[in-house]
């Protein structure tokens, strides 16, 4: 075995044809350049897009298997930083804005929504407007599996996001948070 080939199991491992075929196909045709060089979109990802929307992936980013971008009306915009990896069966629906900065890292079964429904009293639940807030999530962040972002945060750069938290509110850069809803725990040092 050489020394220089790379772990089957790494999350960065681009072999096979198939997969070579996948990213050719993301990169130049559905994505039309807006894919940086190197990326890695594993099989099954979807991508649910309306007709205005925009999506631009860096370098060197993976999207592993199973994740679901849906970008809807009214303005979707999606733009991802290089070096960011996104777990498995994530979901990232937006309807306005979602920015995440380079070199971060999102578990398994994360999800990001940038909208939320109202619920007055005067209306049914079904008849009333989406509240929709721009989601930012900085560079160097770690997002633990199954955490919930939720819209209108701003999540700082070096922060790291535990395990099932549910983020309402802005997570301070380097900041480690945890819970429902997320609180600081304490800071990276």
């Amino acid at each position: 075995m050489k020394k220089d080939r790379e772990d089957r199991a790494s999350y960065r491992n681009n072999s096979g044809i198939i997969q070579k075929i996948r990213n050719i196909y993301c990169k130049y045709i559905y994505f039309a350049g807006r894919m940086g060089g190197g990326t890695n979109v594993r099989r099954h990802v979807e991508f649910a897009l309306t007709d205005n929307a925009f999506l631009s992936i860096g370098r060197d980013c993976v999207i592993r298997e199973y994740t679901y971008f849906q970008l809807t009306k009214p303005n979707p915009k999606v733009v991802i930083g290089n070096g960011v990896v996104i777990g498995r069966n994530c979901m990232i629906t937006i309807k306005n804005e979602l920015r995440i900065g380079d070199n971060t890292i999102i578990g398994g079964y994360v999800q990001i929504i940038d909208h939320n429904h109202r619920f007055q009293k005067s209306k049914l639940i079904k008849e009333q407007e989406a509240e929709i807030k721009p989601v930012y999530i900085g560079s160097d962040v770690w997002i633990g599996s199954g955490a919930k972002v939720l819209c209108g945060v701003r999540v700082g750069d070096g922060a790291v996001i535990g395990a099932n938290a549910v983020i309402v509110s802005d997570v301070p850069p380097y900041a480690v948070v945890g819970g429902v809803p997320a609180k600081v725990i304490k800071y990276r040092k």
